[in-house]
């Protein structure tokens, strides 16, 4: 969102931008964006009931020590087939 658009949709709903939920720097969207913490990401999806859905997200830095790992399979857990 543009710096005007930011302040727009800040002044409206009368809030301030930590007020608003958090997305991470490292999803996806925020990625594909481009967006920058501390700016604000207008989110809009359809919707079954109101055609389409709008949301706000405020970017926020990610923990790179909480990213997501797939772990190996533990050996106490077997699958279906290995037990064949």
């Amino acid at each position: 969102m543009s710096e005007k658009e930011k302040k727009e949709l800040l002044e409206k709903y009368h809030i301030k931008p930590d007020q608003l939920p958090r997305i991470l720097t490292n999803d996806p969207a925020v990625i594909s964006t481009g967006a920058k913490p501390g700016q604000i990401i207008k989110i809009i999806r359809k919707s079954p009931t109101a055609k389409y859905a709008t949301a706000y997200r405020l970017v926020v830095e990610s923990d790179t020590s909480e990213s997501f790992t797939f772990a190996e399979p533990s050996e106490e857990f077997s699958t279906a087939s290995e037990e064949m």
